[in-house]
């Protein structure tokens, strides 16, 4: 994955017309000018997140949203018993052994249905409410859990795409960004009366979906200038695959690194994990640029913990972070005078021309 070197630049694109921060605009546009007049070698490239960097809302997210709505898994319940947590004690204060297997039954219950196609069916069965409500509050528990924490949900939800092709899974993917483009941008809501000691459970999961035009527009001025373009997710990688193109983004499949599992002889992807490959997640992502991405970065784009490692890399100009409000450790960085804060409506999901947030 070499870069040419050669350098050059326009800005009809990054226009004041969209909705950045002012200076945000100014510092790219002087820096973009810059490497254009320098020529540097290694060649530069630009290395992005995609959930709520690039787009607004997260496409592994939705994915395993819309998995759900429609039981669309090829996945058996023996494999699910194997990927769900492991281990004895509580989560959120309820039996783990006693969740996975409420969750193993359920889903068994489901499955002659599912795997004949029946999916429809499958969810007038008094097992779908359990079964939907419970894998995602043990997901959103999971990823709190300091046992299990985003290091294992995030391969969990691209294990959850086991028995599909990799083409499948990129299919899948434009399916779910056509679902949710349509939708409101809200908070999907489920409940369920769980059998006990689980009992009374609630989960919830955003609906809708859109890029913002502005990052489409800054990856579109990156290619027009010679500056090649990645992405490193923890989505699953495949997933990014399928939605960055149908979004708009200019950016090759070979540019595109995420969440991997091990593929089988036909392509299908399993529940193992991927041999020698990192998880996309804090230094993970940082190992994937010093592993396969060849070139000097100039633009790191990012919005969350998950991104603070390469957000801190040493020696990138640009450094431009989503303000999502967080309270993690990415917070730290948002009175850094080098980072381009990025304000945004997180009602709406848009650009505004300022470093702070709207939330209400």
């Amino acid at each position: 994955m070499t870069s040419s070197g050669t350098v050059t630049c326009t800005t009809d694109r990054l226009s004041p017309e969209g909705n950045w921060h002012p200076d945000n605009l100014a510092r790219i546009i002087t820096t973009l000018q810059s490497l254009a007049e320098q020529r540097p070698t290694p060649a530069p490239v630009a290395i992005f997140d995609f959930d709520n960097t690039c787009i607004f809302r997260d496409i592994g997210q939705a994915t395993f949203r819309f998995q759900i709505e429609h039981l669309r898994y090829r996945i058996t319940p023996e494999q699910l018993a194997i990927i769900l947590p492991q281990g004895e004690g509580e989560l959120a204060g309820r039996p783990l052994a006693f969740i996975r297997n409420t969750l193993v039954q359920s889903y068994r219950d489901l499955w002659p249905l599912i795997a004949s196609g029946q999916q429809t069916q499958a969810k007038q069965q008094p097992a779908y409410a359990l079964f939907a409500t419970l894998l995602l509050w043990c997901t959103d528990m999971a990823r709190k859990d300091e046992r299990f924490g985003p290091r294992y949900v995030l391969p969990f939800m691209g294990k959850m795409l086991a028995g599909l092709t990799t083409k499948e899974v990129r299919q899948l993917a434009r399916e779910v960004v056509e679902q949710a483009g349509d939708e409101p941008l809200a908070m999907e809501r489920f409940s369920v009366e769980a059998p006990a000691p689980i009992g009374a459970i609630e989960a919830s999961s955003p609906s809708g979906l859109h890029p913002y035009p502005e990052m489409r527009g800054l990856m579109e001025q990156l290619a027009k200038a010679g500056i090649d373009r990645y992405v490193i997710s923890a989505s699953a990688e495949w997933l990014v695959e399928g939605a960055a193109p149908l979004l708009g983004f200019p950016i090759d499949n070979a540019h595109i690194f995420g969440i991997r599992v091990r593929l089988d002889a036909d392509e299908r992807l399993t529940i193992e994990d991927a041999n020698d490959y990192p998880t996309t997640y804090r230094e993970g992502k940082t190992e994937v640029i010093r592993r396969f991405i060849d070139g000097t970065p100039v633009l790191v784009a990012g919005d969350a913990d998950t991104d603070y490692e390469m957000l801190t890399l040493p020696g990138v100009g640009l450094r431009l972070l989503i303000n999502r409000m967080q309270t993690g450790i990415i917070s730290n960085l948002y009175q850094q005078p080098d980072i381009l804060l990025q304000g945004i409506d997180l009602r709406r999901g848009l650009f505004r021309p300022s470093r702070d947030s709207l939330i209400a």
